[in-house]
């Protein structure tokens, strides 16, 4: 008698515990389309406790209803990467960023963004996968719209005048050489410049107290971004001074300290350089 009641205890937590699966599984069915993810998951989780219950009537038909139940998930995800595309577009519409590629991979204007639709999550990349930006961003159109939106508009907020960024940049390469003994014309590495660059981008608060919510970052992207405005400005004189960025060998652009990648348009080709260089320009006759 007492494995009896041992068995029908078992049975009755274990019903319970799927009943209640159950109707948090029946929650996902209002949306199915954008829960798809989050329903597969919750299914796989139900396949394992069906597997678990005792072989019964009551199981053959828990596990005729998850088989079922699996095939509609596998035609909703379909219907989902064809919906999620064209709702990333209209999540979009206004803001003059462009998409091109296939899924799961899109290129967003400067940004790339790769779905994973097994996971249901996303990753946003600056350039052709060159910097990660944000990764296990939900695979929500209207959500990677808005961060797309936000990521765009922050980098023009910020971006540094493409004439007082030369300059800047022709400050540092020449307390760079000068600390090296380099004469003008010399190429150093681009970001060799970088640490030198967020030394005179500080406001004068931090120089008083290099206190930490004082500092200004100026990270990589931006940088690049801002390299990508400067080209585009053509503020290549600073004084009697000649800029010129030297494009990098394919083995450098494999490596961050060797490398940056700068945009060319707004489409999201791109070169990788290495060296920087100032030169007097030539005496005119």
């Amino acid at each position: 008698m007492e494995a009896l009641v041992e068995l029908l205890q078992s049975l009755s937590g274990q019903s319970q515990k799927l009943g209640r699966r159950l109707v948090a599984y029946r929650g996902f069915l209002s949306s199915p389309v954008s829960s798809v993810h989050a329903r597969a998951r919750a299914l796989a989780d139900l396949g394992e406790a069906i597997r678990a219950f005792p072989d019964s009537e009551v199981r053959a038909r828990l596990v005729e209803w998850w088989q079922a139940e699996s095939a509609a998930v596998e035609r909703t995800r379909d219907e989902f990467r064809f919906e999620f595309g064209r709702q990333l577009v209209a999540g979009l519409d206004g803001s003059g960023m462009t998409i091109r590629g296939q899924l799961p991979l899109l290129r967003v204007a400067l940004f790339t963004v790769k779905a994973d639709f097994e996971a249901g999550t996303a990753t946003v990349f600056w350039g052709p996968q060159i910097e990660k930006i944000k990764s296990g961003l939900a695979l929500a159109p209207a959500g990677l719209a808005s961060t797309l939106r936000s990521l765009n508009e922050r980098l023009r907020q910020k971006a540094q005048d493409p004439a007082k960024l030369a300059a800047k940049l022709h400050a540092a390469y020449r307390r760079h050489c000068g600390v090296g003994g380099l004469p003008d014309g010399t190429r150093v590495f681009l970001l060799d410049l970088l640490s030198e660059l967020v030394l005179l981008m500080q406001p004068e608060s931090f120089r008083l107290n290099p206190a930490r919510e004082k500092f200004v970052e100026y990270p990589r992207v931006r940088f690049s971004y801002d390299l990508f405005r400067l080209k585009q400005a053509g503020a290549f004189v600073v004084g009697a001074m000649q800029l010129k960025l030297h494009v990098a060998n394919f083995d450098a652009t494999t490596e961050k300290a060797r490398a940056l990648w700068v945009p060319n348009s707004e489409e999201g080709d791109g070169t990788h350089y290495s060296y920087v260089s100032f030169s007097p320009l030539p005496k005119s006759e």
